[in-house]
């Protein structure tokens, strides 16, 4: 049911951090991280106590998305792998585009404010790139958490990006740095719908939000269970999912292996104006050891 709820060209910094502590290491761009194995699977609540013990990563991003670098821990247990994201935010915000009441014309209005936002990406098919604009043509799958349209569902936004260089059906048209078109579509994976736009007629409180969140969607689009919790000046973000969903819309991350991918942030900003890290490398299960 639906519930009403109030860059690879771009240089970034790379570090890892000291299990102990928060001691800071410097590493290239493009490390392996590793995700370790863990004996006990991990509660997706946004609590980062169950995590201790697993090494810490701190990437770079740049952009205008007002975040500078994300801190995160990857770890595997069974058949599902586990994320966690922290990242500095002075203001945790909850709400997209919520209506304010304007007592002048008795009627709601549209805001300009934003919900927070971190997207990690994964390589399905072609020349994988942190970067859509590139002019690499590639499929991605995208686990899109947003503090207001997912996080009250428990999920994050599981979408895929598909990004070339020739037209095609329900793709964007983007100019690429050399001047030549690239084509983009970003659709959510299959399953119900997460979330649809609202109206308030008479007046109920000063603010309120544009959204109903789907609270239980099924299928491939609630593949990613995800849980943040903002606290003290900080996101802790928690995701977890299969490491083989069994959905032609997911990427497949091997049990023992590597796999590309990026991490995107959002501070209270659109889709253009976002922080986005270099391309890393995720190793499990311990492969190359």
């Amino acid at each position: 049911m639906f519930q009403q709820m109030i860059q690879k060209h771009i240089p970034a910094a790379f570090f890892i951090l000291s299990v102990a502590g928060w001691g800071v290491f410097p590493a290239a761009a493009q490390t392996v991280v590793d995700a370790a194995t863990l004996s006990a699977p991990i509660e997706v609540d946004g609590d980062p106590g169950d995590w201790a013990g697993v090494p810490s990563y701190r990437i770079g991003l740049t952009g205008r998305g007002g975040v500078d670098s994300v801190e995160m821990k990857f770890a595997v247990h069974g058949d599902t792998i586990y994320v966690l994201a922290v990242w500095a935010d002075a203001t945790e915000s909850r709400l997209h585009k919520p209506y304010k009441w304007d007592e002048l014309m008795l009627s709601y209005r549209r805001t300009d404010q934003l919900e927070d936002r971190l997207a990690i990406s994964f390589p399905m098919s072609g020349d994988f790139s942190h970067n859509k604009l590139s002019g690499a043509e590639f499929t991605a799958d995208v686990w899109h958490w947003k503090a207001s349209r997912s996080d009250p569902a428990g999920i994050a936004h599981d979408k895929t990006w598909r990004v070339s260089r020739s037209e095609f059906p329900g793709a964007k048209k983007f100019t690429g740095p050399d001047g030549q078109a690239i084509y983009l579509a970003r659709p959510s994976d299959a399953g119900d719908q997460l979330y649809r736009p609202v109206k308030h007629e008479a007046k109920q409180e000063d603010l309120m939000p544009r959204y109903d969140v789907n609270l239980s969607p099924q299928g491939s689009i609630a593949d990613v269970r995800a849980k943040g919790i903002w606290r003290d000046g900080r996101w802790y973000l928690e995701m977890a999912r299969k490491l083989d969903s069994g959905h032609d819309d997911d990427a497949v991350i091997p049990a023992a292996g590597r796999i590309l991918f990026a991490v995107a942030a959002f501070n209270d900003v659109d889709n253009e104006r976002h922080s986005v890290s270099e391309t890393f490398v995720l190793q499990t299960g311990g492969y190359g050891n």
